[in-house]
């Protein structure tokens, strides 16, 4: 199993966390535009040569994208990956989710849904011309009206329409038991469908954007390895870099390719 981890936060604190690494692993770390984005990976590469680093492209207003982000914020997004001209390739991680942080953003650019949708739209149907390969940030949910919502609301897209490797964000600290059971079977489903393009998001290791995400145990993280290793996914993201200690280190290496 490979498994990679997500970077919300980077500052010196979490970078140097990169040294514990010693298998080969992908770190996706958040930035507002490529410079900021080339200036991490520069570091992280620098002190860990067994790691390559994707971008988490991070609006500075909307934070997430989706059809209810700033139409200014997608277009300068797209412009970026337009510009680079795909010199190299380049992971990147969307973080598809709607704006829950500022719900402002659902009245206020509500106007702008079809159009924000076709500017995300763009940055997968040219993906080949940009040299990226996209992975996306989602919901998950084992609930099928609210899948269809999550389609509907452009926070998820069909891997057959837009070629993409979704992250399904199985965060067992936030979810209470009888919930995570469905979850659990609506996975085992998706990874028999999808299980070159499914990865599952584990954690929280460390707190998020919210500052008050429950923390997952080390024995939680061995749980849901576990799980993981039995139905068959290969690729697990846990959130985040930052929180990873000897504790969940002795559990990931239990799992981990090498």
């Amino acid at each position: 199993m490979r498994i990679d981890f997500f970077e919300e936060f980077p500052d010196e604190r979490s970078l140097r966390k990169i040294k514990a690494i010693n298998f080969s692993s992908s770190v996706y770390v958040a930035a507002r535009n490529l410079r900021e984005f080339y200036r991490y990976k520069e570091i992280l590469e620098g002190r860990n040569e067994k790691i390559d680093v994707g971008w988490w492209p991070i609006l500075k207003y909307s934070y997430y994208i989706s059809p209810f982000s700033y139409s200014s914020e997608l277009e300068k997004l797209v412009r970026e990956f337009e510009e680079r001209g795909g010199k190299d390739k380049l992971k990147v991680m969307l973080d598809l989710e709607l704006p829950f942080l500022n719900k402002r953003l659902f009245v206020k650019n509500g106007l702008s849904f079809f159009r924000n949708r076709g500017l995300i739209k763009k940055i997968f149907e040219n993906s080949f011309r940009y040299n990226i390969e996209i992975l996306t940030a989602e919901y998950c949910s084992s609930n099928i009206l609210r899948r269809k919502l999550f389609e509907l609301f452009g926070v998820s897209y069909d891997i057959d329409k837009h070629p993409h490797k979704k992250i399904i964000m199985m965060y067992s600290s936030n979810i209470n038991e009888n919930k995570l059971e469905k979850i659990k079977r609506f996975v085992t489903k998706r990874a028999n469908e999808h299980r070159d393009n499914l990865y599952i998001g584990l954690g929280t290791i460390a707190s998020g954007i919210l500052r008050n995400e429950p923390i997952l145990t080390s024995e939680g993280l061995d749980k849901d390895l576990e799980f993981c290793r039995e139905i068959g996914i290969k690729n697990v993201v846990i959130f985040r870099l930052e929180g990873l200690d000897k504790n969940y280190m002795r559990v990931i290496w239990k799992y981990v390719e090498r």
